[in-house]
């Protein structure tokens, strides 16, 4: 499809994936876990490792931050919270690269001089071994945050998700995205309710540039996709009014091997979209659409009537 000029003031480079890593095929979680090492080792200067934690099983759950300083605001990237959704991986990993390869050009420059990004590939790294949506005990962890009508004590069960709940709860993201498969496009809260998020016109103005961006087109309140309680993104905007999206970059939630490169570059457009949306906006120089009467703020209605993503 045609792709519109994003509504700020930034040209955007051609998004590629990586000249470091090749997405030819889907990585192992040694192959991740190294290449978030590897790319703090070659660029200590911009580039920092960070062990966050292990999973239930004893898998290594790891971020890195690229940035030039502490002081900056953050941006938080986050894969796999279901671990069958494995292009949400590698969409992480293959913005890494690009923002590494990229550091010098205008926009990537301009970005990290004013946020620290986070980038997290593996929130479930067992169901990501096992190739499955839930954790060993067979929970959905992107159902298990606290959400405006469920508090604390009631969420966090499992234990990377408390992991992912610290990180958030100490950094304070000004925005974030997790990223699955299953569909394209882009979801913002609430998702537990069909009532609006203040920020409605701001979600909507994001995510309609980030979606054109990444060739897709559908963005919608996550509720008008499908009702869900406990997700990440209603956490992350309820505690700290966090820009947070849900970011879905393939149809198929593992696409052919063959594929992936491409949903790869997608992705890194449609983030590289979003987050300049965000700094446009911290800049005040985005101009906010008013997002069209709820629930009516999506365009794909018949996808939605069939019932997608149900899962």
């Amino acid at each position: 499809m045609r792709r519109a000029l994003l509504p700020f003031a930034f040209a955007l480079a051609a998004a590629s994936p990586a000249k470091a890593l090749d997405f030819a095929n889907y990585h192992s979680q040694a192959q991740i876990n190294q290449a978030l090492r590897d790319a703090a080792a070659q660029h200590p200067e911009l580039v920092s490792f960070h062990a966050l934690g292990r999973s239930e099983q004893g898998r290594e759950i790891n971020y890195v931050i690229v940035g030039t300083s502490d002081a900056l605001p953050a941006i938080y990237l986050n894969g796999t919270h279901h671990g069958d959704e494995p292009s949400s991986t590698e969409t992480v990993l293959g913005t890494l690269d690009y923002l590494v390869e990229n550091r010098d050009q205008p926009a990537v420059h301009a970005l990290l001089t004013h946020y620290r990004v986070f980038l997290q590939p593996l929130v479930n790294a067992d169901g990501h071994a096992a190739n499955t949506r839930e954790d060993p005990a067979g929970r959905d962890p992107n159902r298990d945050y606290a959400y405006p009508e469920r508090g604390a004590d009631d969420s966090f069960a499992i234990g990377f998700i408390r992991l992912v709940k610290g990180l958030v709860d100490s950094v304070h993201f000004r925005a974030a995205i997790a990223y699955h498969s299953g569909e394209e496009g882009f979801l913002w809260p609430w998702c537990y309710t069909g009532g609006s998020a203040p920020d409605a016109d701001t979600f909507y103005t994001l995510s309609k540039a980030a979606a054109t961006a990444a060739g897709m087109d559908y963005f919608v309140q996550s509720y008008d996709d499908y009702a869900t309680e406990g997700e990440f993104t209603d956490y992350a905007y309820m505690t700290d009014k966090t820009l947070a999206v849900t970011f879905e970059v393939s149809n198929a939630k593992k696409p052919p091997a063959s594929q992936l490169a491409g949903v790869v570059a997608n992705g890194v457009r449609g983030t590289m979209a979003f987050m300049q949306g965000v700094l446009a906006l911290d800049g005040k120089r985005l101009r906010l659409a008013e997002a069209p009467p709820h629930p009516m703020n999506f365009l794909n209605l018949k996808a939605v009537a069939a019932g997608k993503r149900l899962e």
